[in-house]
C-alpha cells in the first residue's frame, strides 16, 4: 500500500484513505492531480505540491486564462471609449460648424438688407437728379438753393458725403469683413454639411456683388439699376435655398 501526503495537513496517509486520520479531512480522488516533479498525488485546489513545492500547473493556467480575459476586456473597453470619444468630438465639430454657418448666413442677410436700402436710395437720387423730380428723401442731394444740380454726379457725391449715408456704407463694409472671416472658418465642412456649404458659397457670391455695387456704383443709371436688381433678386433666391439647411 502506497502513501501520499494529506492535501490538507500534509501528513503521510494511505493512498486508499478517504478520510485523513490526522485532520479528519475528506479525501476526494476526483480532485487529485499527480505532481510533475515528484509524481505524488495532491489536491488540485492546492497552489503547489505539498511534497516538493512544485507549482500546480492547473492553477497557473487558470491565472493565465484569467489574465487573458482581463486584457481582452481592457482592450474592448479602450476601443469602446475611443469610438465614443470620436463620435462626441465629431458631433461637437458638426455643431460648431452649423453655428458658424448659420451666423454667416444671417450676417450676410443683414448686410444685404442694408445694401438694398442704400442701393434703392442711390437709384432714386441718380434718377431724380437726371430727370429733375422732387422727392422729400432725395431733394437734399439733388437740389441746391432751390434748383436741381447741373450734374447727377454732384448729387451722388452729396449723397455719399452725407453723414448718415456714409455711416450706412461703413456698416456694409464692416459687415463684409465679418462675413469674410466667417467664410474662412467654413472652408472645410464636415461631410454632413458639404452640400449646404456649396449653396452658401453661391449666396456669398451674390452677397459680394450686391454690396460691392452699392459701395462703388459705376456705369450709367440703367446699367446700375439692372445689375443691382439682378444681384438683389439672386441674393434673395440663394438665401431661400440656404434656409432649407437651417433648422
Amino acid at each position: 500500500m502506497g502513501l501520499m501526503p494529506c492535501p490538507k495537513c500534509g501528513e503521510a496517509i494511505s493512498e486508499k484513505a478517504t478520510v485523513c486520520p490526522y485532520c479528519n479531512s475528506n479525501i476526494s480522488k476526483n480532485k487529485l492531480i499527480i505532481c510533475e516533479d515528484c509524481k505524488k498525488e495532491y489536491d488540485i485546489s492546492m497552489g503547489t505540491c505539498p511534497n516538493c513545492g512544485c507549482p500546480n500547473p492547473t492553477v497557473k493556467q487558470k491565472k493565465k486564462k484569467h489574465k487573458g480575459v482581463m486584457i481582452s476586456i481592457i482592450v474592448f473597453a479602450l476601443i469602446v471609449v475611443s469610438v465614443l470619444g470620436f463620435g462626441i468630438l465629431q458631433k461637437e465639430k458638426e455643431q460648431k460648424y452649423y453655428s458658424n454657418m448659420a451666423t454667416a448666413t444671417f450676417t450676410m442677410l443683414d448686410g444685404a438688407a442694408k445694401a438694398e436700402n442704400a442701393g434703392n436710395l442711390i437709384k432714386s437720387v441718380w434718377y431724380n437728379a437726371i430727370y429733375e423730380e422732387q422727392n422729400s428723401k432725395t431733394d437734399q442731394y439733388t437740389m441746391k438753393n432751390g434748383k436741381f444740380v447741373d450734374d447727377f454726379n454732384d448729387a451722388l457725391s452729396r449723397l455719399f458725403a452725407d453723414e448718415n449715408f456714409s455711416n450706412s456704407i461703413s456698416e456694409i463694409k464692416t459687415n463684409r469683413s465679418e462675413v469674410a472671416d466667417l467664410m474662412k472658418q467654413l472652408k472645410e465642412p464636415p461631410k454632413k454639411y458639404e452640400e449646404a456649404y456649396s449653396v452658401l458659397k453661391v449666396c456669398y457670391d451674390n452677397y459680394l456683388k450686391m454690396t460691392k455695387i452699392v459701395i462703388s456704383p459705376t456705369g450709367s443709371l440703367n446699367t446700375f439699376s439692372e445689375d443691382f436688381n439682378i444681384y438683389d433678386n439672386d441674393m434673395v433666391d440663394s438665401y431661400e435655398k440656404m434656409k432649407l439647411y437651417l433648422e
